[in-house]
């Protein structure tokens, strides 16, 4: 009877791996049959093992440099297998805009891998479809973001930065070197904690702060490199079962724990009455949740708050990040920036909500900055639901088209001297931005990112402060920043440390 059972376990593996084998070697003929060129696939893995290789190779994520490479070998339309499943990346702005824009009823969701549905991210914005209520979701979270309610949150964003700033003026009067990066996801995860959810976190000043320690945990794990669960459940897909399954046992899991946990608690004392004067995110989602046709669930209030979360505080401090190094590495743009400054605050103005969207080298910067480094990298997919033919391009039910922001902010046909750092871009001419398709850090169509003015806010206030009371410069010897793709981040692979010299 055993011997039985072992051999009948024996023929069901064999199967199972032949017809694996099977639909995967049918599946790597596609890209052929539809027209396309890329990469050439690995039997099994596809195009991961070129993807492991070469991050063993450098230590890091080049992603950002190696589809830049992709498209100008196999054209501004190619096809990549992330194990078996096929990927259809455009760089072309007609193409991106029929199949983001004008054919998004076929393009609706993001794709999921089986693994991250077990996460607390199902109802939120980031994950949720269209068939499961995208759209009422996103109409009842957008009104958050108007001018009214943003002005309010101003206020409570400076009092962050000024504790920032406080901060960096005690490390700058030290001898040692810090990584600012650092500092940057400190400000951004208080900023949120008080502005959804009215928590005084004290994560620049506790590094081990809930917060601050399972966000940053949460980030690092969804880098496959983390996890063998996480990166075999690309692999092969078709055991979605066990790995939903093993979900819990990743280090995703254990830091989204702790997190939701906190964020049910307080939305509970939240429902009890607790900060009824403030102005934040759960108390806006809180006071359209009776609403029997805009209302949300508590799920989709915890969900949607968790996302906030994340979404904000490592694009933002990213973002950031970025800023202030290419502020050091380029004096004469920070000089220009502090200038606009000096002039705004010699006309009796201050740096407040509307001063700040008014300064237009500022944005310059700001817009530059994100052309250049844009922190999202892979992120801006749709899965195709059905078969559907778009200027002459056969996309196949199930296959998924992605575009990236760096490779798109970096094509010639798009901006002159791409790889050069240069704000003045965005002042000479007609706002090239106005499109939404040749810049994209926050994605494109109506899936864009619901917080971009937010984030614009906390990203302006808090470079114009660090300007006014800095100067930024590079140390002698420092490495360059080089980015590391982490599957959703490009974030900088090693600590970013500068000095800091206080403005007289």
């Amino acid at each position: 009877m055993a011997l039985l059972i072992l051999t009948v376990i024996f023929a069901s593996v064999v199967t199972f791996i032949a017809y694996i084998l099977i639909v995967r070697r049918e599946r790597f003929k596609l890209r052929e049959k539809i027209g396309l060129s890329g990469p050439e696939p690995h039997w099994f893995l596809g195009n991961l093992k070129e993807i492991v290789e070469r991050k063993e190779r450098l230590g890091y994520d080049d992603s950002n440099e190696w589809f830049n490479y992709l498209h100008k070998k196999f054209g501004e339309t190619f096809g990549i297998y992330f194990g078996a499943q096929m990927n259809i990346v455009l760089s072309n702005e007609e193409d991106i805009k029929e199949v983001f824009i004008k054919n998004f009823s076929n393009f609706s969701d993001r794709i999921v891998p089986p693994i991250f549905t077990e996460n607390k991210l199902n109802a939120s914005l980031l994950q949720n479809t269209y068939e499961n209520g995208w759209k009422h979701t996103r109409s009842a979270i957008a009104p958050i973001f108007a001018t009214g309610k943003m002005k309010a949150m101003h206020e409570t964003i400076n009092s962050k930065i000024d504790t920032f700033l406080e901060i960096l003026k005690e490390k700058a009067e030290g001898t040692e070197k810090w990584d600012i990066y650092e500092d940057f996801q400190g400000l951004t995860l208080d900023v949120i904690g008080k502005c959804a959810f009215a928590i005084d976190s004290n994560c620049q000043r506790d590094r081990n702060d809930v917060f601050y320690v399972n966000a940053r945990k949460f980030i690092s794990n969804i880098d496959i490199r983390h996890s063998k669960v996480i990166s075999s459940s690309f692999i092969l897909p078709e055991l979605g079962w066990l790995w939903r399954m093993l979900y819990k046992y990743t280090g995703l899991a254990a830091a989204e724990i702790p997190l939701v946990d906190g964020l049910s608690s307080v939305y509970e004392r939240r429902r009890q009455g607790e900060g009824a004067d403030s102005v934040d995110l759960l108390k806006l989602l809180l006071d359209r949740e009776d609403d029997k046709t805009k209302g949300m669930t508590k799920q989709e209030v915890i969900e949607n708050c968790f996302a906030f979360l994340l979404a904000g505080y490592e694009t933002t401090s990213t973002a950031m990040t970025y800023c202030s190094y290419l502020l050091s590495k380029y004096p004469d743009v920070q000089e220009k920036l502090h200038q606009e400054i000096v002039e705004l605050k010699r006309s009796g103005k201050k740096l407040n909500y509307d001063s700040i969207h008014q300064m237009k080298y500022l944005d310059a910067v700001y817009k530059e900055t994100l052309r250049y480094y844009p922190p999202v990298i892979h992120f801006i997919n749709r899965a195709c639901l059905n078969d559907i033919t778009i200027r002459g391009q056969f996309y196949p039910k199930g296959s998924v088209v992605t575009c990236l922001p760096h490779t798109v902010h970096r094509n010639e046909t798009n901006w002159e001297n791409p790889d050069k750092f240069d704000p003045e871009r965005f002042l000479n001419t007609e706002d090239p931005t106005k499109d939404g398709l040749k810049w994209i850090p926050f994605g494109v169509g109506p899936r864009f990112c619901v917080g971009m003015r937010f984030a614009e806010m906390e990203f302006k206030s808090t470079i114009a402060k660090l300007i006014d009371t800095f100067e930024l410069c590079s140390f002698d010897g420092e490495p360059d920043l080089i980015p590391d793709c982490n599957g959703v981040i490009m974030r900088p692979k090693d600590p970013v440390r500068l000095e800091l010299r206080l403005r007289k």
